[in-house]
């Protein structure tokens, strides 16, 4: 009885104390993680393994790197990792390697929501505490997934740091339109996202209307938008993905079927990149001051419709 109320104090304490995140986590606690599976930490984990982007960068932003036993190995890949250069060479990078984790045994392995089930059974057949951290896509979510990995690796006052500072710099350098723009990704291969990704909070806070936001998509938040619809939508802006994508920009900028498109005419087409684009941490925030500042500081008299 006293295990499960404690349990309930760490939930209470997690969704609305601000005094209690910063608190230390008093161990064990137990807690359920996104597939569902109850996680007992008998003590604090002193050497942690990441193996999704979001642990990554949250946890080089927690722990000292001797706390860290490896990073997963696109984290160090510039295009799509916004800390690449801040992991130092003698940081392990590697993918969920059972045989390598059961042999290391940390006290702890952080995996995403998508990561192979079978693997993740393995581990914990093993006895290593695995902890799945379900992908979310709104910024409330995302803070909660930051203190969540600052209460299990006892870490909650810099955990809140991190999140006040996300949200200071949104607060600080978000600039807010007399007139908000409508926006829509497109992709080269001819999809969007909708409300159910991180591109459509990236879009929402930099104070764009996403002009897809409530269509219907896959389960990954992807539509599909023939050109006849992106005629008909007519977005003030287009966002396209990728830093170094010139190539898509001046096709979608000289296509002569596009060019009655508002984004095409005002030439308001904008590279995201990779990095940016599908980070769902704290550095989302870094996105969003990106896009926000690419659409309304390039344009001192943008075109409103």
């Amino acid at each position: 009885m006293y295990s499960r109320l404690k349990n309930l104090f760490f939930i209470g304490c997690l969704c609305t104390s601000t005094a209690c995140l910063s608190a230390q986590t008093s161990y064990p606690i137990t807690v359920t993680d996104a597939s569902q599976h109850p996680l007992t930490l008998t003590t604090m984990p002193t050497q942690v393994d990441s193996k999704s982007m979001f642990s990554d960068q949250v946890l080089m932003a927690l722990l000292p790197l001797k706390n860290i036993t490896s990073l997963s190995r696109l984290s160090k890949d510039p295009t799509y990792s916004i800390i690449a250069d801040k992991i130092p060479e003698t940081l392990p990078l590697r993918d969920l390697n059972v045989e390598r984790i059961i042999a290391e045994r940390p006290d702890l392995v952080l995996v995403a929501s998508w990561s192979d089930g079978p693997k993740i059974a393995q581990l914990r057949a093993a006895g290593i505490n695995v902890f799945v951290i379900k992908t979310v896509y709104s910024l409330k979510n995302i803070e909660q997934n930051i203190l969540l990995v600052g209460k299990l690796v006892n870490k909650n006052a810099a955990a809140m740091a991190v999140v006040d500072k996300m949200n200071t710099k949104l607060k600080q350098q978000v600039i807010i339109p007399q007139h908000k723009l409508t926006a829509i990704e497109y992709t080269p291969w001819g999809a969007s996202s909708n409300h159910n990704s991180t591109i459509n909070t990236i879009i929402s806070h930099a104070q764009l209307n996403n002009v897809i936001a409530n269509t219907n998509g896959d389960k990954f938040g992807q539509v599909p938008i023939a050109k006849e619809q992106l005629l008909a939508l007519n977005p003030d802006v287009i966002i396209i993905p990728g830093e170094n994508n010139n190539g898509f920009k001046q096709q979608l900028l000289h296509d002569p079927a596009l060019q009655t498109l508002t984004a095409i005419r005002d030439r308001r087409v904008i590279s995201l990149p990779h990095s940016l684009r599908s980070t769902d941490s704290q550095y989302i925030a870094d996105a969003i001051i990106y896009l926000n500042h690419k659409v309304y500081q390039s344009h001192v008299h943008p075109s409103i419709h």
